[in-house]
């Protein structure tokens, strides 16, 4: 058995669905394996939260800081005309 497989842990199809707080609760580094017919379907790892800079920050930004803010409640005026 490799070291890899120890650290895999397995699931039914079914079970997966019905308790999606298996992801939330897996440690970073392990698997779950999800199974049908005793056969594996797929694997599910947790991976890292990325940390939030700056650069990431203004490329997930919306608009720009240059442009005059969005009035909504104009534009929903505007389509009432």
């Amino acid at each position: 058995m490799r070291e890899s497989d120890a650290k895999m842990k397995t699931v039914s199809v079914r079970e997966f669905y019905r308790n999606a707080g298996l992801i939330d609760g897996l440690p970073e580094g392990q698997q779950l394996a999800v199974t049908a017919n005793g056969k594996t379907k797929f694997v599910v790892s947790k991976g890292r939260r990325p940390k939030m800079t700056r650069k990431l920050a203004e490329a997930r930004a919306v608009g720009s800081a240059g442009v005059s803010k969005f009035d909504g409640t104009a534009f929903l005026a505007s389509l009432k005309k």
